[in-house]
């Protein structure tokens, strides 16, 4: 309860797209066609029948650089002028829009990974992200103008080449934090759409906890150079809800 109290009373800039939104799935009178991408912001639309949220964005990176071969990634999608040079995608979507879509779809958040320093070899210990789980894919138009789509995953892999694994993220929701003597949402202001390694302020964030600092965890996935499209390629960005099956209690 104390929860749902921080995000009514700090997140007044996420309820009235959500509240619209909500309002355009329910409405019996506008169009069938017009209820079926209902736009949550300008850049975020969702459909309700097909549980998905979209939003668009660019490849950032340049994985054909030859003084650059590898680019270590931070995150799966970051917000404008935040970690582009760690980012698979970015988006100009706010996240707290994305946020909002998410409510709007029935989801509640889960929370944020913790970081705490202990007595181990490591020198630290983790509480992992929580949330309900969000599949993502990348949808593009490839040189030759064939629309491709790709899972994340597909664009990362190991130092090594390893795969890296196929799975839902989870909403955890990011954090509220005091900015100028208000309450902030943090992704707005960090850029964590779509985590990779840990912040702790991620929107959705990847279930294995990896440090960001790599004095604590050495750095591990990349840009999948084979995959990645050439920078500036025009992506959206599909989130899919997955619902808990229900058990029938």
């Amino acid at each position: 309860m104390m929860k749902k109290r921080m995000m009514v009373a700090g997140c007044c800039a996420l309820m009235p797209w959500s509240a619209h939104t909500v309002a355009a799935q329910e409405s019996e009178s506008a169009p069938q066609d017009e209820q079926a991408q209902a736009p949550v912001a300008p850049p975020v639309r969702i459909d309700v029948a097909l549980g998905t949220i979209e939003f668009d964005g660019i490849v950032p990176i340049d994985v054909n650089d030859p003084d650059a071969p590898r680019v270590y990634l931070e995150l799966v999608v970051c917000g404008r002028d935040s970690k582009e040079h760690e980012s698979l995608v970015v988006s100009d979507a706010k996240a707290s829009e994305i946020h909002a879509a998410l409510l709007a779809m029935g989801l509640e958040p889960g929370s944020p990974a913790t970081f705490e320093a202990d007595d181990s070899e490591a020198g630290w210990k983790s509480n992992p992200p929580a949330g309900p789980s969000v599949d993502i894919e990348f949808q593009w138009l490839d040189a030759e103008g064939t629309e491709r789509t790709a899972h994340p995953s597909q664009w990362i892999r190991g130092l090594n080449g390893e795969p890296f694994e196929r799975g839902p993220w989870v909403f955890a929701g990011s954090r509220f934090v005091q900015r100028q003597g208000q309450e902030r949402y943090d992704a707005d202001f960090s850029g964590t759409i779509v985590g990779l390694v840990t912040f702790g302020t991620e929107v959705l964030a990847w279930p294995t906890v990896m440090h960001n600092q790599a004095g604590f965890e050495e750095p591990e996935w990349i840009a999948n150079n084979d995959a990645v499209p050439a920078r500036g390629t025009h992506v959206t960005v599909r989130l899919t809800v997955q619902h808990e099956p229900d058990s029938g209690e």
